[in-house]
Formats: structure tokens, C-alpha cells, sequence
């Protein structure tokens, strides 16, 4: 069974074609953003009373970038998680069967594993932001407001496996991922003053869940569709494998340098009529 699995994920034709599409998707997403940027620009040059100074030209550009890269923290954090909340469904599910004695442990100290999982995600999605592609627009607070948002994209891809799937085995997760995110927002010394800061820092990034949300539908419906992705290994781990394809394209995109085509350091200065 094993061997299928890999025989199945590693086929250079159906991989390929989930990884081309999965680029055009990431593509897609990417052109929504400098879309709406460059709508802003226009906006702000018909209402401009002068050319836009070459300063402010250039903010407006460093800007789109702390937008994509926002949105690859986003993918990476979710991946992240994705990652070993696969790990604690595999190990949940086979263990009893080839361990049954290791799979008595686990099932008494699952719940603290599941918290060490998590912390070991953060590092992971670390790795990420620094390995893979180095993220150097966008500060630790955003960062932190983007993988809080993350959490509740991963509650979202629970929530539609529980319910359509009709999965019990993720009401465990789900109630795991609801109290983070919650405590992210009432913990035990918090004031209203750092409540709100914490709710404008996720509403502020609710455009990159709806974009993650829309790109990651579309990706694991067509992995679906195709039988590229397959239900018996678990639908958790074939979004994980969905998402990893996501990173990849990630990576594609940031060693081709292609956004520098779209993004220009020094736009135009002549007022739009």
C-alpha cells in the first residue's frame, strides 16, 4: 500500500500537471494583489493635486511586497501545521495496528504531543521564512498577525472535512485550534487596548484568508477532480500535499524573480487622466 502511494505522488506526468496548475493558481493570486495595488495608485494620482513624489512611488512598491509576502507566510504557516497535524492523524490511525503496545502510550499522552507538534510548526514555518524563500519585507508583528489568521484557515479546512466528510476523529483538532486562536485574543493579563490591537492585526489580513481560502479550494478540488489527490491516505494529508505543492510554486516564482517584471521599483510619475 505504501508503494502504491508513492508510485501514485511521485508520477512525473500527474505530478507535473497538479504542479503547473498549482503555479497558475499561485500566479492568479498573485495578480488579484498587484491588481488592487495598482487600482490604489490610480485612485490616488486622479486625486492628486501633483505628481506622486518618487518616495511615495516607492513605498507604494515595497508595499506590494509586504502584501505577496504576507501571503506566502500564509501558505508556509498553514503548511506547517498541515505537516504535523498529518503526522498526528497517521500515527492516530496506523499505530494501533502495527504498535499496539507504543500506541497505549500515545493514546495517554496524545493531547501534549499534539501541543509539541504545534510549538515544532512554529520553527518549521521559520525554517520556511528563512530556508526556502527569505521573507525580508515583512516585520515579526505582521508575521504574527498573518499566522494568526492561518489558524483560522486551519480551523475553516477542519471544519469542511468534519462536516462534509462526516469525520469525528477532527473534533478533537477543532476544538484544539479553536482555544489557540481564542487565546491568542483573551489570554490570562490581557487589556482591551491589546485586544483590539490584536483584532485589527487579524481583520487588516481577512483579504489574504479569503484569498488562501479561494486558491486552496480550487487547488484540492482539481487534485480531487483529477485523482491526483485521493481520499484513502486521508483528505488531511492530501491537502498537506495540495499545500506543499503551493510552496513549491512559491519557491518557482522567488528563484525565477519574476514578480521584479511586475512590481516596478520606480513606477511611472505622470498623473493618470
Amino acid at each position: 500500500m505504501n508503494e502504491y502511494y508513492l508510485l501514485h505522488y511521485f508520477n512525473l506526468k500527474n505530478a507535473g500537471i497538479f504542479l503547473l496548475v498549482s503555479f497558475l493558481g499561485m500566479f492568479a493570486v498573485l495578480a488579484v494583489i498587484l491588481c488592487a495595488a495598482k487600482i490604489q495608485v490610480k485612485k490616488k494620482l486622479r486625486t492628486a493635486a501633483a505628481p506622486m513624489p518618487e518616495r511615495e512611488l516607492q513605498k507604494h512598491s515595497k508595499k506590494q511586497y509586504r502584501v505577496i509576502e504576507s501571503f506566502y507566510e500564509m501558505v508556509f504557516s498553514s503548511t506547517a501545521v498541515l505537516l504535523f497535524l498529518s503526522l498526528y492523524y497517521l500515527i492516530d490511525a496506523y499505530l494501533p495496528q502495527y504498535l499496539p503496545r507504543a500506541a497505549e502510550i500515545w493514546i495517554r499522552y496524545k493531547s501534549v504531543l499534539l501541543l509539541l507538534f504545534i510549538v515544532l510548526s512554529v520553527f518549521l514555518t521559520s525554517w520556511f521564512d528563512v530556508v526556502l524563500v527569505k521573507l525580508t519585507h515583512i516585520k515579526s508583528e505582521q508575521k504574527a498577525a498573518v499566522r494568526l489568521v492561518s489558524s483560522f484557515y486551519i480551523v475553516l479546512i477542519l471544519l469542511y472535512i468534519r462536516f462534509i466528510y462526516d469525520d469525528t476523529n477532527y473534533d478533537e483538532l477543532i476544538l484544539y485550534f479553536i482555544t489557540l486562536a481564542v487565546g491568542r485574543f483573551l489570554y490570562f493579563d490581557f487589556t482591551i487596548k491589546s485586544f483590539m490591537e490584536t483584532l485589527r492585526g487579524a481583520a487588516r489580513n481577512l483579504p489574504l484568508l479569503l484569498l488562501m481560502g479561494g486558491y486552496s479550494a480550487f487547488i484540492c478540488w482539481f487534485g480531487f477532480y483529477t485523482d491526483f489527490l485521493l481520499k484513502s491516505n486521508g483528505v488531511i494529508v492530501s491537502t498537506l500535499i495540495a499545500h506543499l505543492f503551493m510552496d513549491f510554486s512559491i519557491f518557482i516564482l522567488h528563484k525565477t524573480r519574476l514578480l521584479r517584471f511586475f512590481i516596478a521599483s520606480q513606477p511611472s510619475h505622470r498623473n493618470e487622466k
